[in-house]
């Protein structure tokens, strides 16, 4: 192989894994401290695919607030995601995981990765990846809503979560705060138990 074709060869892997590993440095620029602190209790509001399962075509994380909600963030070309996408509905097909358990996916690139991309991936009931719950798709001037006092503030949605990289795996609880993460690349099904567990109040 030519040092040509290995240049692109290796850009070509970088970015693949773009979407997986970090948030661009443009968003991490974009969120620095404004002085305001993130609230405890948490919610944004974000367009979906439109789909029957997402509920309308905007969802509000505090219409989910009748019980825990896991919410997996994810990328269209995140190897991880579609692994963790594959196990959840699996469970949920096995019955290992009830029908009424609130799950939303969060798309978690929207700087570089299209809605078309991520509908493509998960909306689509002929992908190997279609997603039977909500799918959110914020954008990089989302904020974060104090579902304590339904009041949009100043702190963005991706430093509000922790910077999650894809794929991000979190609890919110009925009241929005967030109580657990598990930034594990490939599903394990451990792992979603535990995740499980503290919906369930047994953790």
């Amino acid at each position: 192989m030519t040092r040509g074709h290995t240049a692109v060869t290796l850009m070509t892997a970088l970015l693949m894994l773009a979407g997986c590993t970090a948030p661009p440095a443009s968003e991490m620029v974009a969120e620095e401290e404004t002085g305001a602190s993130t609230p405890e209790n948490l919610s944004f509001s974000a367009p979906t695919l439109n789909r029957d399962v997402d509920e309308g075509e905007r969802h509000d994380l505090r219409n989910s607030f009748d019980g825990p909600v896991l919410m997996l963030w994810v990328a269209a070309g995140c190897s991880g995601c579609h692994d963790w996408t594959g196990l959840i509905k699996e469970e949920m097909e096995a019955g290992n995981i009830s029908n009424s358990t609130n799950i939303v996916s969060v798309h978690r690139y929207a700087s570089f990765e299209s809605s078309e991309a991520v509908a493509n991936r998960y909306g689509d009931n002929n992908s190997s990846e279609y997603t039977p719950w909500p799918i959110l798709l914020p954008d990089e001037s989302t904020n974060v809503i104090d579902a304590s006092t339904g009041r949009m503030t100043d702190i963005g949605l991706y430093t509000a979560f922790e910077d999650p990289v894809t794929p991000t795996l979190q609890v919110i609880d009925e009241s929005g705060r967030l109580v657990w993460t598990s930034r594990t690349y490939w599903s394990n099904s451990t792992v979603l138990q535990e995740a499980l567990n503290i919906m369930n109040g047994s953790a």
